[in-house]
């Protein structure tokens, strides 16, 4: 039956048909694609057929004047002007109660090469914010595990709370805390921007392995695009907002918020 459902999954993310373009201009930033803007629209996910290498994808970010203006996810280096160009389907998410315990990138993938279990049902990158006036109180208070802020500064269900101060003071490691001793279901952390060599130290010693237990850690590190940036960003919150809708309670927690902000201005 699980085989069926996986089978499903597949095959429902299976484009029959694909609308083609060209590269008709490169600057390393950005590439120029003739033949995609009748059909393409913001956030469309694209796949340029570089000459003696493994196709690049990318996301459009501009239409003007009949072209698409597209950045890739990865460096651009062997695209040349011709290069065909394809309007890709963006699967979304799948994720299930097996992505609890696991580190994820931007796109949903295993980061240990261990396989990865996928959901039944494909949930959207990005989904409208409820009405206003359909949104609930805060509800009763949280604890922490952390007398400071159990006493000082109270939590409450559904409160979002920021924590703002420079660099090297214990801010990651006031996270982890939290990851550890909220109250809580499950923990959905970004990890947006860190430097490679501070992901396994985070993930091994701050979070260890009791906060690993009921944690999905979703990370794109300081040497990606900012596009992978923004989009482990959204994809964070896509799986907090599954686990919420199957009325888990969940804990989001993004570090950085700053650096999500820098990959919004950069693109």
């Amino acid at each position: 039956m699980r085989n069926i459902e996986r089978l499903t999954a597949e095959l429902e993310g299976v484009v029959p048909l694909r609308r083609g373009g060209a590269v008709r201009a490169a600057d390393g930033a950005s590439l120029t694609l003739g033949g995609l803007a009748p059909r393409a629209r913001l956030g469309d996910l694209v796949e340029v057929e570089r000459r003696g290498g493994p196709p690049l994808e990318g996301e459009i970010i501009a239409l003007r004047d009949g072209m698409a203006v597209a950045m890739t996810f990865a460096p651009a280096e062997g695209v040349g002007l011709g290069d065909r160009a394809w309007l890709s389907n963006d699967p979304g998410l799948r994720p299930c109660d097996n992505w609890i315990g696991r580190m994820i990138d931007a796109f949903g993938r295993p980061m240990d090469g261990r396989p990865l279990q996928q959901g039944p049902d494909a949930i959207p990158l990005r989904r409208a914010a409820p009405a206003a006036a359909q949104r609930r109180a805060l509800g009763a208070r949280v604890r922490t595990g952390l007398s400071a802020l159990d006493t000082v500064l109270p939590i409450a269900k559904g409160q979002r709370i920021g924590l703002f101060a420079g660099s090297g003071v214990g801010k990651s490691t006031l996270l982890a805390n939290l990851a550890k001793g909220v109250e809580t279901d499950v923990v959905v952390l970004a990890l947006i921007g860190e430097r490679g060599r501070e992901l396994r130290e985070f993930a091994e010693n701050a979070l260890g392995k009791e906060g690993r237990k009921r944690a999905v850690i979703v990370t794109a590190t300081s040497d990606e695009s900012p596009l992978v940036k923004r989009r482990a960003a959204w994809t964070a919150l896509s799986i907090a907002e599954h686990f919420r809708d199957e009325g888990k309670q969940v804990l989001l927690l993004f570090d950085s918020l700053t650096r999500f902000a820098e990959a919004h201005r950069e693109i």
